[in-house]
């Protein structure tokens, strides 16, 4: 049906990139070269446009994970336009992406309803919502308390009890929630998360999580593997960040809730931005400001920043969710009473 048609499949995530080239190489309908970067896509594209005075781009454009495209030039990834959306949407016939605007993690890919009509500007649009999750294994309950616990949408409360389809459970101490990870992984894949609250560099050195119990390195940053962070066995005894394991799935997750977490004066999810060990996802702000953002709206797209990241640990796994707090206030409002 697709005869003679070009498809690129454009992810901006480099282990679910890697993934897809992955599953590219096992299909007889695609090859690993269809997989791309958008930046890549993009100057490749303007560059055969240039040398044919045509079209350079692919009849059809896939981009998974349209929210992590970025929404201002970033030269240190040789992306010069204003907007990598736009920018696939004037290269490609078709495209079609998967947008959820409470996954953005940076805000030089800051999203909202207004930058996505901006960015489809003069093109014919049609909206399919997906309004339900199928990764998570747990009862409406649970999954209704994850988004109020990660958005603030009331006080912090235990989380309701597992079932049989899926375990929940809040650790006193990280110890013993790596303890619990380790003996669940023998069933399918499991990984301690954590919020982005701790020191880590790209500069081949280990840097450590240190809790109650527990002293473990973030994930080592290996971009020659040749799988995924979750599927290498060596990775269990690693904390894996949201940019590691963004787009991926788990059976189990313990997800270390950091410094960054706590409450406020009502006994809702505070995120504190200044505590963020992350201080590369505001990059930006000068932009922002010059559009006209004005300080109480960058520092809740800041907040928001954090929520999203949250939001994106927790709804990881299939078969079960730990949770462990740094804040002592946090971690007493999250346990059961005994």
């Amino acid at each position: 049906m697709l005869g003679g048609t070009t498809v690129r499949i454009l992810v901006n995530h480099a282990e679910m990139w890697r993934r897809y080239r992955d599953l590219a190489a096992s299909q007889e309908c695609l090859r690993k070269a269809q997989v791309l970067r958008p930046t890549s896509y993009i100057n490749a594209s303007d560059k055969r446009s240039a040398l044919s005075g045509r079209q350079g781009g692919a009849d059809i454009a896939l981009v998974d994970e349209a929210h992590l495209l970025l929404t201002q030039p970033n030269p240190y990834t040789r992306f010069h336009a204003e907007n990598q959306l736009s920018e696939i949407v004037r290269l490609s016939k078709v495209t079609v992406i998967a947008y959820d605007e409470n996954q953005v993690l940076r805000l030089r890919s800051r999203w909202d309803e207004d930058v996505l009509d901006k960015a489809l500007a003069g093109a014919w649009t049609t909206e399919i919502r997906l309004d339900d999750q199928h990764r998570m294994g747990a009862s409406r309950e649970i999954r209704g308390w994850v988004r109020s616990f990660a958005l603030g949408g009331g006080p912090v409360t235990p989380p309701p009890p597992g079932d049989g389809h899926f375990e929940m459970k809040v650790f006193r101490n990280a110890g013993a929630m790596r303890d619990a990870v380790l003996a669940r992984d023998v069933r399918g894949p499991s990984r301690l998360l954590s919020t982005y609250d701790y020191p880590y560099r790209l500069d081949g050195k280990d840097y450590f999580i240190e809790e109650e119990g527990l002293r473990i390195p973030w994930d080592r940053y290996q971009p020659q593997a040749a799988s995924p962070w979750p599927q290498r066995p060596e990775t269990v005894k690693e904390v894996g960040s949201v940019y590691t394991i963004q787009g991926m799935d788990l059976d189990w997750a313990g997800v270390i809730l950091g410094p960054s977490n706590t409450l406020d004066g009502e006994g809702r999810l505070r995120p504190l931005p200044e505590l963020y060990q992350d201080q590369a996802a505001f990059t930006g702000v000068a932009r922002l400001k010059t559009q006209g953002m004005d300080a109480d709206a960058i520092e809740h797209s800041r907040v928001c920043l954090l929520r999203n990241a949250l939001m994106t640990l927790l709804t990881r796994p299939r078969k079960g969710l730990f949770l462990y707090a740094h804040d002592p206030r946090l971690l007493r409002a999250l346990l059961p009473e005994e």
